[in-house]
């Protein structure tokens, strides 16, 4: 599976409670040759070494640590090393076994728990975010769906919307630079933005607008889905006759501005957030209120981890948290006394109360600790 099979139900389903042990196991691969030509030795390596720990784990029975075992095997089997992406993300327990290839890059882990660790998952699939790419030209307008750099052409709906002037009479052509306002291409415009607010119906999507300036400039100043416009457009024309092989690397640069949009309006909910009084910033201040479902926008630093260990408080129903690093963290994770990586537990309550996660550069949120909250109230 890759994330793009990942729905609600889905990640409902691996977040659920499981007896231990929940196995959880993540490892960087190569899309392309020769570096992936090692990917396949690598992987079996890190099931040789979570072997090795299910056998000298005390908590696993002799039956669970082979069903384990075994389910770890049937879960790399599914996978073909000629189509790896940029990670592996493989689940297993006694009954069950799951195996993802991730478009996002992930460290090399191995994590016993009662849950499997399902942030790689949710980040990838936020790298995924459906967009919409509109490329205009002076005689046809086409329409892309896109998660990622896969990309293809809506062929229903309306689209592709196509001229009903004299100049289509014969094969369809190119635009040519022309400035592209006229009465005919104005009526191409509002056609084509009309069949695209219903394929926008009920979304939240970004489009890219693609096309020469002038083609771009009149439909935004035409267009009643500005607020589904991104800033970010392509000012390039000839793409009437694309395919998605070529389309999808032109993309590149407008998925990386849409990235940054992305993080940019996190950031500046977050600072709205300060400024209310509803924000709370690092692993110790967001812990409680994202437990309490009182999160509505968790905005976290793609390389973070930290090993927590949580305890009641005496006298109140309250769980506190305690931060753990170096060989004690180490220690007490092997003792089964912390979690590995709490910022996947507070992920997982975070969206569990209906919050959206946010995933960001290293070091974007610094002064911070790594993640911050924006709080309903």
């Amino acid at each position: 599976m890759t994330t793009a099979d990942l729905s609600p139900e889905l990640l409902a389903e691996l977040r659920r409670p499981r007896p231990y042990p929940a196995v959880s196991m993540t490892l960087p691969t190569h899309r392309h040759r020769p570096e992936n030509q090692q990917d396949h030795i690598r992987l079996r390596n890190v099931l040789a070494e979570a072997e090795k720990r299910l056998a000298a784990d005390p908590e696993v029975t002799r039956d669970d640590r082979i069903r384990t075992a075994d389910q770890l095997k049937a879960a790399a089997a599914e996978l073909d090393p000629e189509h790896f992406l940029d990670g592996l993300v493989l689940y297993a327990s006694p009954e069950e076994h799951y195996a993802f290839t991730v478009e996002a890059p992930v460290s090399e882990r191995v994590v016993f728990n009662t849950t499997f660790l399902t942030r790689n998952l949710v980040s990838a699939a936020e790298r995924l975010t459906p967009y919409w790419a509109l490329v205009l030209g002076d005689h046809e307008v086409h329409l892309w769906h896109g998660r990622g750099d896969d990309v293809h052409e809506v062929r229903d709906g309306g689209f592709p919307v196509l001229s009903g002037g004299p100049e289509r009479d014969g094969p369809p052509t190119r635009e040519g630079g022309g400035m592209g306002v006229g009465e005919d291409f104005r009526r191409l415009l509002h056609e084509a933005d009309e069949h695209l607010a219903k394929a926008l119906l009920g979304r939240e999507d970004k489009v890219v607008l693609v096309g020469l300036r002038p083609q771009v400039k009149a439909f935004r100043e035409t267009t009643r889905n500005g607020a589904h416009l991104a800033a970010t457009e392509l000012e390039v024309g000839g793409l009437q006759d694309t395919t998605p092989g070529q389309f999808g690397p032109i993309l590149a640069p407008a998925r990386a501005a849409l990235a940054a949009e992305t993080t940019a309006e996190a950031l500046a909910t977050l600072d709205d957030a300060r400024s209310a009084k509803r924000y709370a910033g690092g692993i110790q201040e967001v812990w409680a209120p994202a437990r309490a479902g009182r999160g509505a926008l968790l905005v976290v630093e793609e390389g973070l981890r930290v090993t927590g260990s949580t305890h009641g408080v005496e006298g109140a129903e309250e769980i506190s948290l305690d931060v753990l690093t170096g060989d004690a963290a180490a220690d007490a994770v092997l003792a089964g006394k912390a979690e590995d990586d709490i910022v996947d537990t507070v992920v997982e309550a975070v969206l569990e109360k209906d919050g959206r996660v946010v995933f960001v550069p290293d070091d974007t949120l610094a002064d911070a600790g790594g993640i911050a909250l924006s709080l309903r109230y």
